[in-house]
């Protein structure tokens, strides 16, 4: 049988005479079928007016009974086309949602998810014009030459010359960060870092067999005078930073500051590691450190945050004398990033779709920021009004640790600052915010007060104690 919508009919469902209401027998035998594998994710059910008549039944009878399999997620109508069995339809629910008590994301930094319909809109006219033939097969590991020329002329944006042939796309940053630390580091070499270090690189270091070297950071960023103590004390070998919106004090360094550590990378034939990842997110750009010292310098533009991880598509800038060593890097680590997603984050950043989704989540994160200053103003806070992340130091004798576990108990997640920590030196009592993390700005102004009432709280009982 073909319905209206020209879909293929071959399921009809069995009702007995036993006195159970007709609905929950038609229900009750979609979910039997599906469960059983005969109406399998993507079958077609018949429209509900002919399942009426060929049943004997009222029409209302049949939507009621569509409704309680849709409730169940085992069905899904959609507007001229007919209503077929889910996708998810026979996986047991508790795989599919947890139960889990409902907590505000103030932990992870996320890359604003209310701005997914925007990005949900610009991919589907992109996906359209796409030659899908062209992308649905294996290309060279460091990418297609129209992807690299793409990606050379956006960094070119953020301050980075370079030629195509210098840039590699990889999946993601992570996975850039993984292909230098395999292809350019050994096992004992030494990386200095900040004092607090984003927590990835940390693991994939301790994963290589890297020995990470802490530096002090002050207001201004990391402590020049160590920094440069430490590259004459010891046999370094690179550095790693972060200088735009440093994760996870949200400092971003001056131009004089970025010119010392630039020196330093040169006096010392040092191979840096910059991490671009918030770059987008800062007001008034600032030179990066990579071109100062081009010639030592591994720069990494990411996406995950300025437009969503979903693509894990990000931009590795290297010297020309380290590209065949990083590319054969990638083969063996990755073999290569996905040509499609190349095209789509290409053609956002060609049709100027990238900059519109930039202005759209540096708004949303102003009037988030807004917020935080205003509930937490009274506090020692850093930060921008377009960070994504704010870093709270702590009043009184209050740690990190006793704050992230009482804003726990309360239903919000903050990390606090010993996560960041290299080694084992003495952490600030602070606590890192997500302001991209909660869902709403209401989830945000309620996480903000939940975790401004913690701090009175745990101040109050110390100060008692004392």
């Amino acid at each position: 049988m073909i319905d209206q919508y020209g879909n293929e009919i071959n399921w009809f469902p069995k009702l007995r005479d036993d006195g159970i209401p007709k609905y929950k027998q038609i229900a009750q035998s979609i979910e039997d079928d599906i469960n059983n594998g005969v109406l399998k994710p993507g079958s077609v059910l018949p429209p509900q007016r002919v399942l009426a008549n060929f049943l004997g039944v009222n029409h209302s009878t049949v939507t009621r009974a569509f409704k309680n399999c849709e409730s169940k997620g085992l069905i899904k109508g959609t507007v001229g086309k007919g209503t077929f069995v889910s996708i998810d339809a026979g996986i047991p629910q508790d795989l599919l949602s947890s139960n889990a008590q409902y907590i505000i994301d103030m932990g992870m930094v996320y890359p604003l998810y209310e701005v997914n319909d925007l990005i949900e809109s610009y991919l589907k006219e992109i996906y359209e014009n796409i030659d899908h033939a062209s992308f649905l097969k294996y290309i060279p590991p460091e990418g297609i030459a129209k992807h690299r020329y793409i990606g050379a002329q956006w960094v070119k944006t953020l301050g980075v010359e370079c030629s195509p042939e210098q840039v590699i796309i990889t999946s993601g940053t992570q996975n850039a960060l993984s292909i230098i630390l395999a292809t350019l580091f050994e096992k004992g070499d030494k990386i200095i870092v900040d004092q607090y270090t984003y927590s990835g690189f940390k693991n994939i270091s301790l994963l290589f067999g890297i020995t990470l070297i802490p530096i002090k950071m002050t207001e201004d960023g990391m402590g020049i005078d160590e920094l440069e103590s430490m590259c004459k004390r010891e046999q370094i070998k690179g550095i790693y930073m972060t200088p735009d919106n440093h994760n996870p004090t949200s400092i971003t360094l001056s131009e004089a500051h970025r010119e010392k550590v630039a020196k330093i990378i040169g006096k010392y034939n040092l191979l840096f590691i910059e991490d671009g990842e918030f770059t987008f997110s800062i007001e008034g750009k600032y030179r990066p450190i990579s071109a100062y010292v081009p010639e030592n310098s591994l720069y990494i533009a990411g996406t995950s945050k300025s437009i969503s991880p979903a693509f894990r598509i990000s931009y590795m800038v290297s010297p020309l004398p380290y590209v065949k060593k990083l590319t054969f890097g990638l083969n063996n680590l990755t073999w290569m990033a996905s040509p499609l997603n190349a095209e789509m984050i290409s053609q956002l950043i060609q049709l100027n779709y990238y900059d519109h989704i930039i202005e759209t989540k540096l708004a949303i994160i102003r009037e988030r920021n807004l917020l935080v200053d205003e509930v937490l103003g009274g506090y020692d806070i850093t930060g921008s009004d377009t960070s994504f992340f704010r870093f709270l130091k702590l009043p009184g004798r209050l740690t990190g640790k006793e704050v992230e576990m009482k804003c726990l108990e309360q239903g919000v997640q903050v990390f606090c600052a010993e996560r960041f920590l290299v080694h084992t030196q003495a952490a600030n009592h602070a606590v890192r915010l997500s302001v991209s993390g909660p869902q709403t700005l209401e989830d945000v102004k309620k996480g903000l007060v939940i975790l401004k009432n913690v701090l009175e709280q745990l101040s109050t009982e110390s100060e008692t104690i004392i």
